[in-house]
């Protein structure tokens, strides 16, 4: 029975791979950024904060609507070292018969601090691991454009040598953001 489940949803799986496409035809390329509303918890604390942010996005098509979407994020603190984060997102956009073009992505991402949003705050002895999932929809503008609404969940652990134990994020986000298309 586990096998024929198993071979059931990679059958439907596989069948969603002949519906997509990508949302601007002939266009192999995407760059976008957002902004973002975020809200995010500690672990251990009972209340969430919020965050305002700008994340950017350079996507290839590299068959349909199958789509890597690579973020860099880069920040700066007085004081403090350079921060990163870079994230590898595997996009999949969906065919459909008007503007709308809905979109799941997940991924993962390495960096020198803690992701909070997209600012990170951190050091160089700082090592952080984030997994991205989400979805979302672009409303395509004329032949080169859209705009992308999406939410994402993302899950963030950083460890340094100077903690007793690793810092765990799990950050809600949603986006409103442009995307233009080459």
């Amino acid at each position: 029975m586990k096998k024929l489940c198993v071979f059931l949803t990679a059958l439907l799986f596989l069948g969603t791979t002949f519906a997509v496409s990508q949302p601007v035809a002939g266009k192999k390329f995407e760059l976008g950024t957002s902004f973002s509303f975020s809200s995010f918890k500690f672990t251990d604390d009972t209340e969430s904060d919020t965050l305002l942010s700008l994340p950017l996005r350079f996507g290839y098509f590299v068959w349909k609507g199958l789509e890597i979407e690579p973020e860099l994020m880069i920040m700066k603190f007085k004081g403090e070292d350079t921060s990163y984060s870079l994230s590898g997102n595997l996009s999949y956009n969906f065919k459909t018969s008007g503007k709308l073009v809905p979109f799941i992505l997940a991924g993962a991402g390495i960096g020198n601090g803690f992701a909070v949003g997209p600012l990170m705050e951190g050091a160089s002895d700082i090592n952080a691991f984030l997994i991205n999932a989400g979805a979302g929809v672009k409303y395509v503008i004329g032949t080169s454009g859209a705009v992308r609404i999406e939410y994402r969940y993302q899950h963030d652990r950083a460890d340094s040598d100077d903690w007793l134990e690793p810092e765990v994020i799990n950050l809600h986000q949603f986006l409103i953001g442009v995307s233009l298309f080459f």
